[in-house]
């Protein structure tokens, strides 16, 4: 049974405050007056196809979702939304947070559509008492790293992907779309049916990829030990918190072996006995390259292993990446796109007529004619259906 207007503008408004925005800030985003998104949630006015989807993507929800007769619950989002007031007061964040849980809620459902089977987890699980210093969370993190090298058959050698083991292991990954840069770089959590889930804020300044590298080796070590049901991960925090301290030496270890790093500059004849006497912006820039790892948490391992002082890592801090990499000839890895399964299975879907040509686009995060433009361009055939113009204008008031 369809929606009447009523129903459509109630829902548009719970949706709004959940948010936190205002109607003036909805407004802008649409590029309307404020009192048509009044007329709207009144129910005086019929919202379009098209500011609907609009509205549905600024509400982190899906079209779908809006006009199914039974709301969707979203409790791992309204879980994630409580777990730092700091982090989550900004609609940014609340709108990210909420479209990654929808995005692998949606993964699901096109996986049941498709008969395909859901990703089984594959991590082995693995036991750690909990930290008693921040000495004894380091040296967990580390034994940690060792172990699932060892059993990952990596020995010292760089890991070409974090992101692909995990999902290998049966991790449902994906990116916090639109989550503002300096707030959160990771969402761990699990669920019953979606099972353990990881986010990464792929940053538009993070060109190198290192930093996400990072956030998915941190996230990597809740995976495996389940030491978090659920958590949202921001970089520069958490230094108080143990099991967060065993998470970044897990990640500084798994990304960067001791043996692996001490090998590595040894090859390039920086090495002298247990110190590197001499390190060029350049040097930093290739082991970056190799280890796929930000500056940071180079300059940062190197120091904690005692290869560098102190001194000459923060003399360190202050070149630019991008301009010494171009002299120096350094392409770095082109960084991998991890949104690639969700507009996968929408478009698989849409081709065998499981769902509409609206529902994919919204699923691929493009608009409508967008979509379409895609698909003849990738030559996918698939009969559509006329537009509807007014969606619940012709419901009963």
């Amino acid at each position: 049974m369809a929606l009447s207007r009523e129903q459509i503008a109630a829902r548009l408004r719970q949706l709004r405050e959940s948010m936190g925005l205002t109607q003036t800030k909805v407004a802008a985003e649409l590029g309307v007056h404020r009192p048509t998104i009044s007329e709207i949630e009144a129910g005086r006015r019929a919202v379009t196809a098209e500011e609907l989807y609009r509205l549905a993507t600024l509400y982190g929800a899906s079209v779908a979702e809006i006009l199914a007769e039974a709301p969707a619950e979203a409790v791992e989002a309204a879980e994630l939304l409580a777990l730092r007031s700091d982090d989550t007061n900004s609609p940014g964040v609340r709108l990210a947070l909420k479209r990654f849980v929808a995005d692998r809620k949606a993964e699901f459902e096109l996986e049941e559509l498709l008969g395909l089977a859901h990703p089984a987890s594959a991590a082995i699980r693995r036991e750690a008492p909990t930290p008693r210093s921040t000495m004894d969370a380091v040296e967990q993190g580390e034994a940690l790293a060792a172990l699932e090298r060892q059993q990952l058959g990596l020995g010292a050698e760089p890991v070409v992907s974090v992101l692909h083991l995990l999902a290998r292991q049966g991790v449902r990954i994906g990116p916090l779309r639109a989550m503002p840069p300096d707030r959160i770089d990771g969402v761990y959590f699990e669920s019953t049916d979606l099972g353990p889930c990881v986010g990464v804020n792929w940053r538009d300044g993070d060109w190198t990829g290192g930093r996400a590298a990072f956030t998915a080796a941190h996230e990597y070590a809740h995976v495996i030990l389940r030491d978090r049901a659920i958590e949202t991960f921001h970089l520069s925090a958490g230094e108080r918190d143990l099991q967060e301290v065993r998470a970044n030496a897990f990640a500084a270890a798994f990304l960067m072996p001791e043996e692996g790093l001490r090998a590595y500059f040894a090859r390039k004849g920086l090495l002298r006995g247990q110190t590197l006497t001499h390190l060029a912006p350049a040097d930093v820039v290739r082991a970056m390259d190799y280890f796929g790892v930000s500056r940071s948490a180079l300059l940062f391992r190197l120091q904690n292993l005692g290869l560098v002082s102190q001194e000459l890592a923060a003399s360190l801090n202050d070149f630019t990446v991008g301009s010494v990499a171009r002299a120096a000839g350094v392409t770095f890895r082109e960084r991998e796109y991890i949104g690639t399964r969700l507009p996968q299975l929408a478009i698989h879907a849409w081709r065998l007529g499981l769902i509409t040509a609206g529902r994919a686009a919204e699923l691929c995060d493009l608009d409508l004619q967008a979509f379409r433009d895609l698909m003849r361009e990738l030559g996918e055939q698939q009969e559509l259906d006329e537009d509807t113009p007014l969606v619940g204008a012709s419901a009963a008031r």
